[in-house]
């Protein structure tokens, strides 16, 4: 999404998006290796391209809940999307020409998604036991958009890690608080949807 393999030519200018020389395939990409926004080369088995890739994965899965909730969560959900699209900007590029006005995720956007995990918490009875994935569709989806936050989030670090990039300490953390939020949002739909939590039996 964020690459020129697509032939696909943007900037971002005053919170706006500027598409140009539109192509779908340029078989540029055919043999492994992709140029990010800023036009730096790198194998598609890159650390960067994988969390880049993981991210978007997560903003998908979060596509898919949206489609099976109601308007006030969906809204929340897209909110997040939306952070989630600058969060993979700013992993695809350096250059601060190309990111425009862009800020990364910052401890605002940490303290919305405690405000709403403790919202949700508020409306359901403590937990007593580990519960198993499942009971209903969206609750399916969406503890496998939990998951998939949680591989984002180690993708994120092992570029980070690897790079240096220290300017992403709170991007890492709010990758960690939205799987902590999916997963009340998991609790809250078997509660909404009046489906029992599936307590996990250890056997012992």
């Amino acid at each position: 999404m964020f690459f020129d393999k697509y032939g696909l030519s943007f900037g971002f200018k005053a919170e706006k998006t500027i598409f140009v020389n539109m192509k779908i395939y340029t078989k540029q990409g055919d043999k492994g290796f992709t140029r990010l926004a800023d036009g730096i080369g790198l194998s598609k088995s890159d650390f960067r391209l994988e969390a880049i890739g993981d991210i978007d994965e997560l903003n998908s899965h979060i596509g898919l809940l949206i489609c099976h909730v109601d308007a006030d969560l969906a809204n929340k959900l897209q909110a997040i999307q939306s952070s989630l699209f600058v969060l993979g900007a700013h992993v695809a590029s350096d250059s601060k020409q190309a990111l425009g006005n862009m800020e990364l995720i910052s401890l605002k956007d940490i303290v919305a998604l405690e405000e709403n995990i403790d919202t949700l918490d508020a409306q359901l009875s403590p937990m007593r036991f580990f519960i198993l994935p499942g009971g209903h569709q969206t609750i399916a989806i969406a503890q496998i958009t939990r998951t998939v936050c949680r591989r984002a989030e180690r993708s994120l670090i092992r570029w980070v890690q690897a790079t240096e990039h220290t300017d992403y300490e709170i991007a890492m953390a709010y990758l960690n608080r939205l799987s902590d939020y999916l997963f009340m949002v998991c609790r809250f739909l078997h509660h909404s949807l009046g489906i029992p939590e599936i307590p996990w039996n250890s056997g012992k």
